[in-house]
């Protein structure tokens, strides 16, 4: 009977111990979390220093996402956008897909993967992308989307369409500063001036002119032979950027009208 009773114990110890054994080699709930945090806090570090194009550190940053949590869609897709920047396509596309196939519905990275694509030239796959980014109903910022759509389809020659999306863009933000440049472009282009001046002056009540916006103005003010007003321009564009492929532009424009 001991001897009935002890090994009864050991097998019992056994599947005790191949128990505790199976619950430490599979991730907690807590800890899966603790990985996501990190990762999530590594991503937003990761695009900080992207948008102040410290690409090294970036790299570091979205390479630790990466490692901590490779389930994370938000990582795939930082990194695909440090990709873009490194000019390595291939890499950014598989970033991309990555990211998607974890979360079909990220309309961040659906807008991104789209303005990837245009640049590629893959103009009906962008536009597909760009759809399915706007399919979700919980975007909140549809008016990136659409005003990247836009610019793609501006690339195209149809500048109708490129309007159409432009215009859904400031219905869904009225102040969203890339699409009312965008429009300022675009009435510039096709020589209506006056809207050109309101989209300006609706630009420039969200923020400071740029080299962009004031070369605009002087040449949409001329168009309208208002001297005055091309000459504020001008002067301004000089003084604020003096390096600019605009003002370059402008002083090339000055020296041939002598």
């Amino acid at each position: 009977m001991m001897h009935v009773s002890w090994h009864r114990w050991t097998l019992f110890g056994l599947l005790l111990a191949l128990l505790l054994g199976g619950c430490a080699s599979q991730p907690t709930t807590e800890s899966r979390e603790r990985d996501r945090r990190a990762a999530a806090i590594n991503v937003d570090l990761g695009l900080h220093y992207l948008s102040n194009n410290n690409l090294e550190q970036a790299r570091i940053n979205l390479n630790r996402a990466l490692e901590v949590d490779p389930r994370y869609s938000q990582a795939h897709s930082a990194f695909a956008l440090l990709q873009v920047r490194l000019n390595n396509p291939e890499n950014a596309e598989r970033h991309f897909k990555r990211a998607l196939e974890l979360d079909a519905e990220d309309s961040f990275t659906w807008n991104n993967y789209g303005s990837f694509l245009c640049a590629q030239g893959r103009k009906a796959d962008a536009q597909r992308a760009f759809d399915k980014a706007l399919a979700n109903p919980f975007y909140r910022t549809p008016e990136q989307a659409l005003t990247n759509a836009g610019v793609c389809v501006m690339e195209t020659g149809d500048n109708a369409k490129a309007e159409e999306y432009l215009r859904r863009a400031l219905d869904n933000n009225p102040r969203y500063t890339p699409a009312l440049l965008e429009m300022a472009r675009l009435t510039f282009q096709a020589e209506r001036y006056l809207q050109t001046r309101a989209f300006l002056s609706r630009f420039t009540a969200e923020q400071e002119h740029t080299a962009e916006t004031l070369w605009l103005c002087y040449q949409a003010e001329t168009a309208m032979r208002n001297h005055e007003a091309a000459g504020n321009c001008s002067v301004r564009l000089k003084e604020r950027f003096p390096d600019s492929r605009q003002t370059a532009a402008l002083l090339e424009l000055e020296r041939r009208g002598r």
